[in-house]
């Protein structure tokens, strides 16, 4: 699972606390986080597309 949102911003995904912080728990449960601090190829793609889109 990968995702250019911080933990800390997960509440604004996933309306309810509880379950927001049930779900990191899960995601986070005897694995190694990988924090590169970059921006994914498919997430500069995908704004490149927005604003081609929006400058149309």
């Amino acid at each position: 699972m990968a995702t250019n949102s911080p933990f800390a911003e997960w509440d604004k995904i996933f309306a309810d606390p509880r379950l927001c912080a049930a779900i990191a728990d899960r995601i986070t449960f005897r694995c190694t986080l990988i924090q590169t601090s970059t921006d994914s190829y498919r997430y500069q793609a995908t704004e490149a597309d927005r604003r081609a889109k929006t400058a149309r």
